[in-house]
């Protein structure tokens, strides 16, 4: 086999796999018998998804498409076990495989990755742009040497089925860009006399190919071959015209127009430190690299391959971010490592887009900084902006030279600094998205996100040392999780760290854990403008005053993310007005947008959001900003439960205010989407209602929240929530409020397990004596306690609150209480043995839920009826019911009732058969 397939220790599966050519496989030294030509394919497809379990649907379709014959799975199983005959002929028939696995649904090659050449192909591609990246351009032509020699011929020679031939067509395609890669780097190099005997058979494999007629007509030109390079263009001219009657694309028809002026801009390039013409000038204005950068990755590589699939047209990026993510330390280390790529240049340029003390550059200023660096004295730098733009252009054409444009403000104040040809490439920085210079001039955007905590915690070794970072590894990760892994604050407190070095990191961690005084620690004692604080300001102050209010008023929100209806609520706007704001907060990085209409606030723009609110709103205009919040969320929540009980509740929370606008919900699905998404904003609320003595409010909550906390079994929050509606109730005297909240304390804490302390908050009840308007608190609260005695194995006691509840159900028509109750009292029925009671609760149970479409509770109500079935004997009738609880568990993504119901299917099944 070629370079790159060789074995890697520790792997117990020695099988090497050449896929592109004929497809062969060898076990150690043995060349494997891989039979006829399906089974040759079958075993391609495997390798290509080494060690991943292929469905048998997926290899019938991927074999014979969508005319599969009825007899292609018996086809595939005789393609397995040929496989497995040449694979392992040592094993016995009964003996288990261990290289070609099956599993319940499908079949798993194992193998080594490495030991197949289209992945040593893939890295092989992946190292070598790596190499280039970093300006080491000759290792990088020998990688690319590399992953071309692993080729024998036509991927999957001599075989044909639909996968076959998507994945021949792929794979061909990744050769074309290796070797249009492989072309640009050796012309870089100056090595287009090699080129030159490679490049023709290429394109006659190729003819419609553009760009390797691009390639080899500036190849034949560099070698002194004018005429063959204009004999490429006439005959691909042909070409295009004969089969797609189309001409050449711009690129091809330009270069043919330069190669007929013999314009010098073609010429081979010259050795980075060599001669360059008389008078030129080779600015190096980057400024220094961060020392100890680390991270960014992934954008670093995105980077370059913007760079490397940039071709001849003017690679235009635009990195994007809000304060203090690191958009000019990526840039200008960035520039630094391609710099070799540049010989003749880089140009740098702080736009001061959001300057504190200064305006942001005119693009005139900008334009004379530029000029003057490419060697234009001072006093011929001309004054009108047109005249400048035409003289940078004229000057930095054809000439290999990058520029970064830092700190921009708008698209404008860039658009006259780009360069007019292919033979330069800009990045421009932003706190602004900059859409105009996307849409318009062809800018690809890379967005910074925060750094991840492995780049965090590398980032604050780098600064400290790693064997301080490891001598406190959860303090560590703390003040990294403190500092919003934003790289400005990282830096801050890396900075604060080793200018302390007897500082702890837990101390420090410690100090910025009070919120209020985490932008007052993040600020570094000798450049007051680099202060998280000061940095955020920069954005804010630059913001219209109804945005800026709106992004105040979101330090006031206490979940993680916010929607744009309860933004709308907060602010007291309209929802299309407050979604503009939103909008324009988004472009400008004071916020992001993590999906339709649903933001979030880093950690550490909400603490100076929450600053701003408190300086720019009054007491007065924050608590009605509060009350806001809090009835969109309860009146929207109480729309989503009365869609998950089919019915409205029984303890109304009465109507929403006439300037609410709560969400509405159509179905039960839809609901249970709202809270599983604005459950923790919910919680949050609850517990600041509590905290500020809103005790109608707390009421309220702990009302609309009860049914979906027990339907996604967190017992631990109904605790919590039922806590603070019983002080809630205390406060407001409301003793059948305070024995219901213990009642439901006390049901949880046996769903935990713990059935001695629910029994101690059951004796904690007050004697209570409910009125006719009590109802309905009533009849929860003998549910509540149904449960806490089942629970506890009194059973007696339970049966008898179950049907005193039951009555008070129909007396009152509360169809969803009725079926609950008969839930509950069947399961009781069934754990002392009462079959045929038990049945007879759990099959009306299941009709009402069913009418009313609540489908949590249809999927309880069926397992309790597959487990009476299957203590009656109805081992096929529970098989049927815990089938139909699967069902339901999966479409409201119920983990835990899939498996129980799963469970419940495979006892039932095995008693079957």
């Amino acid at each position: 086999m070629a370079e790159g397939l060789g074995t890697v220790s520790g792997v117990g599966v020695g099988i090497r796999v050449a896929l592109l050519g004929p497809v062969r496989g060898w076990a150690a030294e043995r060349e494997l018998e891989l039979g006829a030509p399906m089974q040759r394919a079958l075993f391609g497809l495997l390798a290509v998804n080494a060690n991943r379990m292929v469905p048998r649907s997926e290899l019938i379709f991927s074999l014979w498409g969508e005319q599969a014959p009825a007899s292609a799975e018996g086809s595939v199983h005789t393609y397995v076990a040929g496989l497995r005959r040449t694979l392992e002929p040592n094993r016995t028939q009964r003996a288990p495989s261990t290289v070609l696995i099956s599993t319940g649904a499908g079949y798993l090659l194992r193998m080594n990755e490495e030991l197949l050449d289209v992945t040593a192909f893939a890295a092989h591609r992946e190292r070598a742009r790596s190499l280039r990246a970093e300006g080491r351009q000759t290792e990088a032509v020998a990688e690319l040497d590399r992953a071309v020699a692993l080729w024998q011929g036509t991927p999957f020679d001599g075989l044909a089925c639909p996968y076959v031939d998507s994945e021949r067509a792929r794979l061909s395609e990744l050769r074309l860009q290796v070797v249009d890669e492989r072309a640009e780097l050796m012309l870089a190099l100056g090595r287009h006399h090699d080129l030159a005997a490679e490049l023709p058979g290429v394109v006659r494999e190729h003819p419609l190919g553009e760009r390797l007629r691009w390639l080899l007509m500036l190849t034949l030109y560099r070698c002194g071959r004018q005429a063959d390079a204009l004999e490429v263009y006439q005959d691909v001219r042909r070409v295009l015209a004969e089969d797609l009657g189309v001409e050449p694309s711009a690129e091809l028809r330009q270069l043919h127009a330069q190669i007929l002026r013999n314009d010098p801009g073609l010429a081979a390039p010259r050795a980075v430190g060599g001669q360059l013409t008389a008078g030129a000038v080779v600015p190096a204005q980057l400024p220094h690299d961060v020392p100890g950068f680390t991270g960014r990755e992934a954008e670093l590589t995105q980077l370059t391959e913007l760079l490397d699939e940039a071709g001849r047209g003017v690679l235009i990026t635009a990195v994007d971010g809000s304060g203090g993510i690191g958009k000019t330390a990526l840039a200008v280390h960035f520039a630094h490592r391609v710099s070799p790529r540049f010989p003749e240049g880089q140009l740098y340029v702080n736009l001061r887009g959001f300057d504190p003390r200064l305006p942001p550059l005119m693009p005139t200023d900008a334009l004379g900084y530029l000029l003057r660096g490419l060697g234009v004295p001072p006093r011929q730098v001309p004054a009108d902006l047109d005249d400048q733009v035409g003289m940078y252009r004229s000057l930095v054409a054809g000439r290999r030279i990058l520029v970064v444009l830092d700190n921009a403000a708008t698209t404008d104040q860039v658009r006259p600094l780009l360069p007019g040809d292919g033979s330069c490439a800009v990045i421009v920085t932003s706190r602004n998205r900059l859409s105009g210079l996307v849409a318009r001039d062809g800018a690809r955007r890379i967005t910074l996100d925060l750094l991840s905590t492995e780049e965090s915690l590398r980032l604050m070794a780098a600064m400290l040392g790693p064997g301080r970072v490891n001598a406190e590894p959860d303090a560590a990760e703390q003040l990294v999780r403190l500092c919003g892994y934003l790289p400005l604050a990282l830096r801050i407190a890396g900075d604060r760290a080793a200018t302390h070095p007897h500082l702890l990191l837990a101390d420090l961690a410690a100090e910025l854990s009070d919120e209020r005084d985490r932008l007052d620690v993040l600020a570094p004692e000798d450049d007051e403008s680099t202060a998280v604080r000061a940095v955020f300001s920069w954005s804010y102050h630059a913001l219209k005053p109804e945005t800026a209010r709106v992004f105040r008023m979101l330090g006031l929100h206490v979940g993680p993310e916010i929607s744009t209806p309860a933004a709308a609520a907060l602010a007291g706007l309209s929802v299309p007005t407050t979604r503009r704001l939103l909008t324009d907060l988004t472009d400008r990085h004071l916020l992001d947008e993590v999906d339709r209409d649903r933001y979030r606030l880093h950690d550490l723009l909400r603490v100076y959001a929450a600053e701003e609110v408190l300086h720019g709103e009054d007491a007065r205009d924050r608590d009605a900003a509060v009350d806001r919040m809090m009835d969109f969320y309860l009146y929207t929540a109480d729309n989503a439960d009365n869609a998950l009980r089919g019915q409205d509740c029984d303890m109304p929370v009465g109507n929403p205010p006439p300037e609410c606008r709560p969400l509405t919900f159509d179905g039960y699905l839809a609901a249970l989407q709202w809270f599983d998404v604005d459950g923790v904003n919910l919680f949050a609320l609850d517990r600041l209602a509590a905290q500020t003595w809103r005790d109608l409010t707390v009421w309220r909550f702990g009302v609309v929240l009860w049914e979906y906390m027990r339907l996604r079994r967190d017992w631990e929050r109904i605790i919590e929530v039922s806590e603070y509606s019983m002080a809630a109730a205390r406060r407001m005297g409301d003793s059948v409020g305070e024995a219901l909240s213990l009642s439901s304390i006390g049901a949880s804490y046996v769903h935990l397990g713990r059935p001695q302390e629910a029994m101690e908050h059951v004796r904690r009840m007050p004697a209570v004596r409910y009125g006719p308007e009590d109802a309905h608190r009533e009849m929860s609260t003998l549910s509540n306690l149904a449960e806490a005695y089942r629970g506890a194995q009194r059973h007696d006691a339970a049966v008898r609150c179950y049907e005193r509840a039951l009555v008070l159900a129909r007396q009152t028509g509360s169809s969803w209480h009725e079926g609950d109750l008969l839930r509950g009292l069947g399961e009781t029925r069934l754990a002392v043995g009462d079959l045929a009671e038990a049945l007879a609760c759990c099959t009306p149970s299941l009709e009402i839920f069913r009418e009313l479409g609540d489908l949590y509770a249809q999927n309880v109500v069926l397992q309790d009826l597959g487990a009476i079935q299957l203590a009656m004997g109805g081992h096929r009738e529970a098989a049927r019911h815990y089938a139909d609880a699967v069902t339901l568990a999966r479409r409201i993504d119920h983990r835990h009732a899939v498996d129980q119901a799963l469970a419940g299917l495979r006892t039932a099944e095995s008693l079957t058969t």
